[in-house]
């Protein structure tokens, strides 16, 4: 693990623009077993928002300039809509109310996320695995299944797996969701998200993955002698 767990609350001075502009993008169905709706920037202006949004999100790991500077990276970034009927299954899960998939952004040397919708308890939880259980082995059948809502799926065998996978995991970290907060871990944390929506609601966060090559990282740099 090369960085550290942050919280940075008002991470915006103006963060009614950065919703607004969030909210003027397209949202597209993405492939895979993810929740909700995603949109990227597709055009010049949209493109230079979000990179510094990132340099942003990066000085608060490098603030010395002379070292951002000669940083060289790239970012896989964009806004994400989870609307109440996407996690719905998650939310009136009667063992573990609310909790999603528990998984690492293993691509990702740095994830960070910024809550632009004024949920509560709708934020991130940072895990750790029990002893004797492998993650790694769970089965993403049912994850795509749900996600892109196959109507093969049997729901009693879906929260069977869902439990059975929550139940391998401790609660290390929770991060609570308030809007206009950034919080960014590593990305091979085990995280999974909070929700707590109500019909009708949905939860707005902006996402950034980070593959970063840098003259340190902060944990490695800790602990030399």
């Amino acid at each position: 693990m090369n960085y550290p767990s942050l919280q940075v609350n008002n991470f915006f001075e103006k963060p009614s623009y950065i919703k607004e502009f969030a909210e003027s993008l397209a949202y597209e169905k993405p492939p895979g077993n993810y929740p909700g709706l995603r949109a990227e920037a597709k055009d010049e202006q949209s493109q230079d928002i979000i990179q510094k949004i990132n340099w942003r999100i990066l000085r608060l790991l490098y603030p010395d300039y002379n070292q951002f500077k000669n940083l060289t990276y790239e970012t896989t970034s964009s806004f994400q809509k989870i609307r109440y009927e996407d996690a719905e299954a998650h939310i009136l899960n009667k063992e573990h109310p609310g909790k999603g998939w528990v998984h690492g952004d293993h691509e990702s040397k740095f994830t960070a996320i910024i809550y632009l919708s004024e949920n509560n308890f709708c934020g991130t939880a940072l895990y750790s695995q029990k002893s004797g259980f492998n993650h790694a082995t769970c089965d993403p059948t049912a994850k795509i299944e749900y996600y892109n809502k196959s109507p093969n799926l049997n729901m009693d065998d879906y929260y069977k797996e869902l439990n059975n996978h929550l139940n391998q995991f401790k609660l290390d970290c929770l991060f609570n969701s308030s809007y206009n907060k950034l919080i960014g871990f590593d990305g091979s944390n085990l995280h999974g998200a909070m929700l707590n929506l109500k019909p009708n609601e949905e939860r707005l966060t902006f996402i950034s993955f980070f593959n970063i090559n840098a003259p340190y990282y902060p944990i490695p740099e800790m602990r030399r002698t």
